[in-house]
Parts: structure tokens; sequence; C-alpha cells
């Protein structure tokens, strides 16, 4: 067979050209090396904006890396999950990261990657030693202080003959008439003072004893002038405001009789006010008398206004589980109305300084708390689990009263996908007090008792099919609508962990459901509604009430199993999704609802966001 030796050439070229460029590609892919930072620098020299890459290129790149070190992918959600190369979670549909390192050093030690510390956005900051400070928002409202209440009353029986301020809230002037009284008591009483001032001369002492009479009934030095100097008894005598303020109660009309000890009018001075906040148990502890305050009104962005704490009550209200903090605020000019609503800031700080780590650093489980330390004194990359005691929450900061050293680098990001490689290589994590046992507690969707074949969420009651209504008027479906979106922002609130925003959301869920009404469904859905109206009513004042974040999430579990039955049977206008997250209470699993598809946990948010799935789109 004749060959072309041109086309040898050729074909030689392209083979040289070829070997040249394997060579220069994957001559050095083993090779490398690692900068270690200290400290602070810790936390900027692990992944930040500049170095967010999507995950996908990550997985292209270091995939041929992968397979060239026999390196094992998992999910970091869920790490029963063992692949030989990049791609996405079977169960969640994450990317997969590398695994870390199977080099055992002990128990409470770990070697992990370069490139599975770079995909897990593993972060760093060194533990401080500051004074705490931390900033307590309160629910409250502005009420009128009750020492500048003046009640007018009645010194004398007699019968009113017309009122002068004829409404409540009508603004009074001290010395303006606020009725006209007539008494016999009052006749008598004139007399007396008339037949005292002819004597004045004679007998002084029974005169001035005549007029103190009327000084003491309330009357003014004019008035009484007036009946002497007119020589004659009046049949009714104007009865005076002793204050300027409000009129707060008006409680007589015309040709009202009225006895001894009768209160006419209730009149407030409101150019000064009380902001009363409601403290939980639990920030007692951070609030003292002389704290300033500053505070904001509802419909207002920024807390502007400002007060100092001149009063802490005694005693806890028992309904609420809370405690009455009292400020003092100026009112001079009347814009503040009582009984507004009201959000108080207060910031409180301890007397000595502590170690401290950023909340996110804290994975915590029942009575244990653990953090993860980044060793960058050792030649690979190192993480140490330390079981740690917490002192009180300050802010995004935890106090830490043992088990830290000031200057330690703790992981404050990806905490907990390192725990989860802990757990997978059955060494001291948060769900394995027990390592080299082998009894790993492993969150695997597909091999739970309580899951069928195909990793879905176990199915309740709630799950049972409800027949929807189709009789449900749309005035109907629009109120349970806007019951619906402050269902919403109260669990935004909860994701984040913000007690008061969560209490004030369901506040005005319960108030949408009184405005409907527990008899506001007529046709065939009453009875139904009436029991679904009773159990989210309950529900939502279980929030309201709740003392702290864990009861409240309580109350908002039961109450999402009551909000998703009824929204299937009476309909709402607009889609919502119903989610579902399987380790919520010691994984026992939670429902609930929202208006978009991506996952924001509201029961574990601050270390599982984004644990969670979407079980069914709802669309009346």
């Amino acid at each position: 067979m004749n060959i072309d030796k041109k086309q040898l050439a050729k074909a030689a070229g392209l083979l040289a050209v070829g070997l040249l460029l394997g060579w220069l590609l994957f001559s050095g892919s083993g090779s490398g090396s690692h900068d270690h930072v200290h400290g602070a620098q810790a936390a900027h020299a692990q992944t930040g904006p500049e170095h967010d890459h999507d995950h996908n290129d990550h997985s292209h790149n270091n995939g041929q890396n992968a397979s060239n070190n026999n390196e094992v992918w998992t999910c970091s959600m869920h790490p029963s999950v063992r692949e030989d190369g990049p791609g996405s979670c079977p169960i969640c549909g994450m990317d997969l990261i590398p695994a870390a390192s199977e080099e055992r050093e002990d128990d409470y030690t770990m070697v992990m990657t370069e490139s599975a510390i770079r995909l897990a956005n593993v972060q760093t900051t060194p533990v401080v030693r500051e004074v705490p400070v931390r900033e307590v928002d309160l629910p409250g409202r502005l009420r009128v202080d009750e020492r500048r209440i003046t009640r007018v009353t009645a010194f004398f029986p007699g019968r009113i003959i017309t009122t002068k301020v004829n409404f409540t809230g009508a603004p009074i002037r001290r010395g303006e008439p606020m009725a006209t009284i007539y008494s016999p008591e009052l006749v008598t009483a004139q007399r007396e003072l008339l037949e005292a001032a002819r004597q004045k001369e004679r007998n002084p002492r029974l005169y001035e004893l005549a007029r103190t009479k009327f000084e003491l009934w309330g009357f003014s030095d004019r008035q009484i002038d007036a009946i002497i100097e007119g020589d004659e008894v009046k049949r009714e005598l104007e009865i005076l405001a002793p204050v300027d303020g409000v009129v707060l109660q008006r409680n007589v009309a015309d040709q009202q009789y009225v006895s001894e000890g009768t209160i006419m009018f209730e009149v407030a001075d409101l150019s000064r006010l009380w902001l009363v906040l409601e403290a939980y148990e639990e920030d007692l502890g951070w609030i003292s008398v002389g704290d300033s305050v500053r505070f904001r009104l509802r419909g207002e962005a920024l807390a502007h206004h400002s007060a100092v704490v001149s009063f802490i009550d005694p005693v806890v209200n028992p309904q609420r589980r809370t405690v009455g903090i009292r400020a003092d605020i100026d009112n001079a000019g009347g814009r503040l109305k009582p009984d507004m609503l009201a959000t108080g800031t207060l910031r409180a700080e301890m007397t000595e300084p502590k170690l401290m780590v950023p909340a996110t650093a804290v994975l915590w489980t029942g009575p244990r708390s653990l953090v993860y330390i980044r060793d960058y004194e050792a030649d690979v990359p190192t993480f140490r689990v330390r079981e740690v005691t917490l002192g009180p929450r300050a802010g995004d900061f935890f106090v830490i009263e043992d088990g830290l050293k000031e200057g330690e680098d703790v992981v404050f990001h990806g905490a907990f996908r390192i725990d989860s490689e802990f757990q997978l290589a059955d060494r001291f994590s948060m769900m394995n007090r027990e390592p080299g046992t082998g009894a790993v507690p492993v969150h695997d969707h597909g091999e739970r008792d309580d899951h069928d074949d195909h990793g879905a969420p176990p199915t309740h009651d709630m799950d049972e099919h409800d027949e929807p209504f189709d009789d449900v008027p749309s005035e109907f479906r629009s109120q349970l609508t806007d019951a619906v979106h402050d269902y919403i922002r109260g669990k935004d609130a909860l994701v984040d962990s913000d007690l008061s925003g969560t209490q004030e959301a369901f506040g005005e869920f319960r108030a949408a459901l009184e405005a409907i009404g527990e008899h506001g469904l007529p046709g065939s859905g009453h009875q139904a509604w009436m029991e679904s109206y009773v159990a989210l009513h309950e529900q939502a004042g279980g929030i309201v009430d709740a003392g702290d974040l864990d009861q409240a999430r309580t109350a908002f579990r039961g109450l999402s199993d009551d909000l998703v039955r009824a929204v299937k049977m009476f309909g709402i206008e607009g889609v919502v999704y119903r989610q579902y997250c399987p380790m919520a209470f010691d994984d026992e699993g939670a429902y609930w609802i929202s208006d978009e598809e991506q996952i924001r946990n509201p029961y574990l948010p601050e270390t599982m966001l984004m644990c969670g799935e979407v079980i069914e789109r709802i669309d009346s």
C-alpha cells in the first residue's frame, strides 16, 4: 500500500503536539502549596466575594483531579452520599463537594483537602476578648403617665345643670368651666359666706373660714369675690378645670344627679407620656434603670426617639411571662398619642470583657454546644472539634464561659458541613457523643423508617385530601389571603430569629382572623371554618404569648399544619408552597408555608437555613 509521505509527516506532527499538551496539562497536577493565614485574616483568606465562583465551574475544574486522586465527593446536607466524582446530590440536588481526607489523628481532629475547604466556603475568625454588648428589641406601646391624671370629683351632692365639655378627648385649660351645678349645700354655703362678709370687720376669723370652704370645693378667688360683690345667692355655680389637659372620661350629662364623691371628669396632662415595653425573663439580666432606649413607632422605619429607663416592674405578668419596662418621654408638641404601638431597642453591656465568638460558629443540640477550630500551625489543613460552655448571647455573638482560648481560629461559616464530615467519619460531632462505635445517626432521606422508598417526607393526617369547598365567597378568600401574608411575615421573622417581629406579625395574623370572624364563612364550609378558626386563633395566641423562640416555633409548627388544611379547603389568591424539613424538632420533621420556592428554614435558620424541600405547590 502506498502511503503519502506528506500525510505521515502531518500525522506525526499532530501526535507530537498532543503529547506536548498532555505533558503541560497534567505533569504538575499533583503538586502545589498551601498558604496558611493566621488570626483575623483567616476569615478573609478563605472564600470571599472575589473567589465566589459558580459551583458548576468548581465541579468541572476539579473533576479531573478527583478522578486521578480517587477523591470522594459527598453532599454537605446528606453525608451518606458518596460518589467518585463531581455532580448533584441524588436526594436534594445540591452540588457535591470533595469529602474530607480519611487521615485520622484522633476522634476530635480531621484533615480536609484545600478543595473541600474552598468549595464548602469555610471561613474562620479568631476568638476575641471584649465587653459583650447587646441590643435588646422589645415590643411595647405609649401610655398615659398615671401621675398626670386628675379626677374632677363632686364635693357635695347636687344636680348638673349643663355640661360645658360635651365629648371625650376635648382639650381643656386650667380655670375653664366644665359644667354648672345646683346644690342645696352650695346655696347654704353662699348665705354663710355673705353673712360672714358683712361681719368681716368684727369677726375676720369667721370670714376666712367661710371663704376657705369654697376654696376647698375647687372654686376660684374670682368666683368667691363675684358672690360677695353681687351680695346675692347664685342658684348655680360653674365647676372649673383644675389643670391643663385632655378630657379622657366624661361621666356626667345635663340634668344628671351626682352624689358626694362622684368622679365627673378625668383629665390627663399629655405633655409627657410613658413608654411601656415588655421584656422577657431571659432579657432582664441586660436591663437596668438608667439605660438609654431608642424606639420607633409603628409605621416608622427608623428608631429616632430616645428615652431613659426609669422603672422596672417588680413582678412578672403570669399570662405573657413578661416584665414591664417604663421610660418617661416628652410630648410637648402633642404628636405622640397614648396606646400607639412602639418597638424599643435597649443597648446594654456587661461590666467586664468576655471571650466571644460569632453566633454562627456555635452548633448546639440540647445541652451540648460545639465549635470547630482550624489549626493553622499544622502542616496540612486540620480542624478540631471542641465542646464549649455558652454564656449569654450578645447580638450576633455568644459569650464563651469555657472551652476556648483567646486567639484560636473558629469556623463561623461552613461549620455544619465540617460537622457532617465528622459524623460520616464516626468522630465526635454534634450527633455523635461516642466516636468510634459505628453508631452514627446519619440523616439519610432514603433510609429513614418514616420515609418511603423515594425519600418522601412522612405523611400525617394533614396530608389526607381535604375536599375544597366550591361556594367560598371571593371576599372571604381575599381576607384569608391577607392572613396568610401576615403568616409569611411571621415566618420570615422566625428565619431571622426575631421574636418581637414574629409576635407582631402573628398578632396581626390573629387580628386578620378576628376580622373574618368565627362565623364569617356562610354555606357548606361554615362548620369546617369554625374548627379551623379556633385552631388557628389558639396557635397564633401561643406564638404571641411565647416566652422565647423555641416556644414560638413549637406553636408555629402546629399553626402551619392547620393553615395548610385551611388554605386547601377554602382557597386563597395566588400561589404558596408547602415545604418540609426532616431535621426539625430532633428529626421529627416539620412543615411550613412560603410564597417562594427557595428554602429558608424557619425552624433551624442558624445551622440549617437551606435544609428542606418543596412538598407541593398550592394554587387555588
